[in-house]
């Protein structure tokens, strides 16, 4: 229970983190130097694991020096009176330890940087996944003062935040809500982005799609007839490196994006850089174009590929980036255009990917998606089938959920273009992956008729 003794005395908000060397590191940072007179901030992990020395880099670019802190145990607080305990990582709220003097416990889940850099080939690459969780804790830090209040006061009903109003966690006490927790993922998700990462390493080990099949293209014919199939330009194939086509399309986004000299690009899911050494020469020198890509695989790839582009047009504005669409590694409202080709269903958070699409998008800035989307719900025996789910089928969403999700990140503008026309080619063409789900479908049916292109134009307001 709170302690009498506390009375007039500054709130005592302890962020707790597994290993106290990062997000709660970086909180009890942003605490301690945006209202040192409003919370007296602590952090503390049940595994501590040390101070994390890009997270101590990223707060002294941002004019916050955390080397005063150091990481704890949160045995070394017991005794101390806790006003409020806020989780800032999953596994904290997971254990959600015992505080006997805590009033209140809330969850709001940061993405772990260093599990996003885990593969990253330098500091460098690694900074901007820092950058950015580390201005998202700041931007809920900026908030918590007002918050306060309604979290601290004895509950009557649901507070704004679901938060604990006793010191355990159990399902019945700890569990968020989904507005508190924006970064939260899903049990499973990790286990799905292991089996598109290791299904998409495997493709650009093999330098090819090889296995056929929807977005990773059949056996049966070559990737350049698939790209001008759906609307590439002999020109344009001309200028991109051999090997950066995997045959891996649904679509050209480039062409519905009306790319203009001197824009800021970003593919989403850029693979082997095959839409971004299309977008180059369309932004030409004065534009950027970054690729983001989870698999270190096919970044790999797409780096290797980056010096024959430059040979062929002389032009120095791609580069790649690692990361998860979920969790760009590109700064807030820094782009004039979000790409992207048969990427979208592979996520495991939709929403949350077009919530990171509006948030580094300018204002005024675009959005032009070709992916894959259902027009009828595709039968379960379809859905459980791993090899669609690497194809970008098992995936995919109605629609009209599409619309749904755009709309919900903020977007406007937005228009839904379907193109099955795109799905009866592969069925034609004898693709491996729809003649496969052709098979569990009721007779008499065609992919076409569950299975959709889809073209997708938003703007930010």
């Amino acid at each position: 229970m709170h302690d009498d003794r506390r009375t007039g005395a500054l709130p005592r908000v302890l962020f707790l983190c597994t290993g106290n060397s990062c997000r709660s590191q970086m909180a009890e940072g942003w605490a301690r130097h945006l209202h040192p007179g409003l919370i007296e901030a602590h952090s503390a992990g049940t595994d501590p694991h040390g101070m994390n020395r890009l997270a101590i880099r990223a707060m002294r670019e941002a004019g916050v020096d955390i080397t005063t802190q150091h990481s704890k145990h949160v045995n070394e607080l017991t005794g101390l009176p806790i006003d409020l305990v806020v989780t800032v990582c999953a596994s904290a709220h997971e254990s959600c330890p015992v505080f006997p003097n805590a009033t209140r416990t809330v969850h709001v889940g940061f993405d772990d940087p260093p599990r996003l850099t885990r593969a990253s080939a330098s500091d460098e690459e690694a900074m901007p996944h820092y950058r950015r969780v580390r201005d998202e804790i700041r931007r809920f830090i900026e908030t918590l003062p007002a918050a306060l209040p309604n979290l601290l006061a004895p509950a009557h009903g649901e507070p704004a935040m679901t938060t604990a109003s006793r010191s355990c966690c159990s399902d019945s006490c700890c569990t968020p809500a989904p507005a508190a927790t924006p970064n939260a993922p899903a049990p499973d998700q990790e286990a799905v982005r292991d089996s598109v990462r290791e299904g998409y390493a495997a493709i650009a080990r093999a330098n090819a799609c090889g296995s056929g099949g929807g977005c990773c293209g059949a056996t049966s014919f070559d990737p350049n007839d698939l790209a001008r199939a759906i609307g590439y330009s002999t020109g344009e194939l001309a200028h991109t490196p051999e090997g950066a086509n995997m045959g891996l399309s649904c679509g050209n986004p480039t062409a519905i994006a009306s790319l203009r000299p001197g824009e800021v690009v970003v593919d989403l899911g850029a693979g082997g850089g095959f839409d971004c050494f299309i977008a180059g020469p369309k932004v030409g020198p004065t534009g950027r174009v970054i690729g983001v890509d989870m698999t270190p695989d096919m970044l790999s790839k797409a780096r290797r590929n980056i010096a024959s582009y430059t040979k062929q047009t002389g032009l120095s504005n791609v580069e790649f980036r690692l990361g998860e669409i979920e969790a760009l590694p590109i700064a807030d409202a820094s782009v004039d255009v979000v790409i992207s080709n048969c990427v979208l269903n592979l996520s495991p958070d939709k929403p949350r990917v077009w919530r990171e699409i509006a948030r580094v998008l300018k204002p005024g800035g675009r959005v032009a998606v070709s992916d894959l989307a259902l027009v009828q719900p595709l039968p379960a025996s379809v859905v459980g089938d791993v090899h669609a789910l690497i194809g970008c089928v098992a995936g995919a969403v109605l629609v009209e959920e599409t619309r749904a999700m755009a709309r919900a990140a903020g977007l406007a503008d937005i228009v839904l273009t379907p193109k099955p026309q795109y799905i009866d080619a592969m069925t034609n063409w004898e693709d491996p992956l729809y003649r496969a789900i052709i098979a569990k479908l009721p007779a008499g049916s065609r992919t076409s008729d569950y299975i959709t292109s889809l073209d997708v134009t938003a703007r930010k307001p």
